[in-house]
């Protein structure tokens, strides 16, 4: 199936909270627990899906449907998901490739990631080195562990 990347649109939001909870809920038990991946997919909205003030939203779609999504800042990848049904064909990799042409293009040299644990290893083999352990606030209020990168752009 071929699939392509462009900017998200108005009207993608339904249809990105559906994958984002799919992928959130898909995550393995062993990085997240059942009631830590309800509280991650907690409150997702489709108007919550929108283009982050001096950054960029883009989505891959294949036969017009959303199969997954980045955005990100001048610096910073904000959020990565892509639909369990279609992970591992490269999509992941051509939206993160496209976001740090993106950063480079604005002047940045380093590129930043908070991510879940269980896109730790995503991110390394893409060159990003991890910088803390930490915890992130989900929407449901749960405290999670997480994981700070960077890469030198």
């Amino acid at each position: 199936m071929s699939w392509t990347i462009r900017p998200m649109q108005a009207g993608d939001g339904a249809a990105m909270q559906r994958l984002h909870q799919r992928a959130i809920m898909a995550t393995s038990d062993a990085y997240y627990s059942l009631e830590e991946r309800e509280s991650w997919a907690f409150g997702l909205r489709p108007d919550q899906y929108v283009v982050p003030a001096n950054g960029w939203f883009d989505v891959a779609v294949a036969d017009d449907r959303v199969i997954a999504f980045c955005d990100h800042g001048a610096d910073e990848v904000i959020g990565l998901y892509i639909d369990p049904a279609f992970q591992g064909r490269g999509i992941g990799s051509a939206l993160l490739e496209q976001a740090e042409r993106r950063m480079r293009a604005a002047g940045a040299t380093l590129a930043r990631v908070h991510s879940a644990l269980s896109s730790q290893s995503f991110y390394e083999r893409h060159g990003y080195r991890e910088l803390e352990r930490t915890t992130h606030k989900s929407r449901g209020g749960l405290l999670l562990p997480s994981v700070r990168l960077l890469k030198q752009l």
